[in-house]
């Protein structure tokens, strides 16, 4: 059953409920909070995220394209495999810190 919602300016506060597979288009969702969320498979396309903030996400496989990353603060994160343009972080980090004892 699909329900379509038009014009809705309140709060809207879902629980326990599964919505997959639902399409979200031209949505103001800012200041919404998803805890306990499973976004697997999810496409999140053209979105602005600026000043959103994760914490005790599980991005593993993830995959970024053509993505503004400037001022983006990563912290206490695992990095193993991860790489920047095909570059491991591993590599880079080793050379930033061969640079710096040089």
């Amino acid at each position: 059953m699909a329900h379509k919602m038009h014009q809705v300016t309140g709060k809207l506060s879902v629980s326990q409920s599964v919505i997959s597979k639902s399409t979200f288009d031209d949505v103001n969702m800012s200041k919404t909070s998803f805890r306990n969320a499973n976004l697997s498979k999810a496409l999140i396309e053209g979105v602005n995220m600026a000043n959103t903030a994760f914490s005790d996400v599980n991005l593993s496989g993830v995959q970024f394209k053509n993505v503004n990353m400037s001022n983006v603060a990563i912290k206490n994160a695992n990095l193993a495999g991860m790489k920047i343009n095909g570059v491991a972080v591993s590599d880079l980090f080793a050379a930033y810190t061969a640079a710096q004892n040089a």
